[in-house]
């Protein structure tokens, strides 16, 4: 069940196979919508077909056709492709690790208590716009990255830090992968 595949997903998140995970979001939550689904799935299993996808439960059809937990990709990159956790309660400070993970391109927002931190990030640059608290972008690259406003520091061997604590945008170029 998807359920079930978030946990597996999950875990390779964690460690940071986010091509693999991603290429297993677009074959198994894809083969829902390939096989006419506008919504995710109780239970998919790409082997069945016609009003076979239909049934569970002993009921033909007893699946339900939108359901919660089949929408566990948008935690997975919210959280590991995004890359945007609370440091301190309620995002005072925060941390932005993001990982394109096989994408050309991503971008999306988190919410926090008092605004939120938006990101853009494609395979030349990142930009990082925060409306509260203060954090630090975490930049995996094999050389060092320019940023429009701040010091890019070296944490370690292809990894660099930009501190964040103004509300203008950041934006980081000049990525090698």
């Amino acid at each position: 069940t998807p359920y079930m595949r978030f946990y597996e997903l999950e875990a390779l998140c964690a460690l940071g196979e986010q091509e693999t995970v991603m290429q297993e979001m677009k074959a198994y939550w894809g083969g829902m919508l390939k096989e006419g689904a506008t919504s995710f799935w109780e239970k998919y299993n790409p082997e069945e077909s016609g009003t076979q996808h239909l049934s569970m439960y002993g009921r033909p059809y007893g699946k339900s056709l939108c359901h919660a937990w089949g929408a566990s990709p948008i935690y997975l990159l919210g959280k590991y492709y995004l890359g945007v956790k609370p440091v301190k309660e309620g995002y005072k400070e925060f941390s932005i690790t993001p990982v394109l993970g096989g994408l050309k391109w991503m971008e999306g927002s988190v919410p926090t208590p008092n605004g939120n931190i938006h990101i853009h990030m494609d395979r030349k640059m990142i930009k990082v716009r925060a409306t509260e608290g203060k954090g630090y972008l975490t930049i995996k690259s094999r050389r060092q990255p320019k940023a429009n406003i701040g010091t890019v520091e070296k944490i370690d061997e292809n990894t660099w830090r930009l501190w964040i604590d103004t509300l203008e945008e950041r934006i980081v170029s000049g990525l090698k992968y």
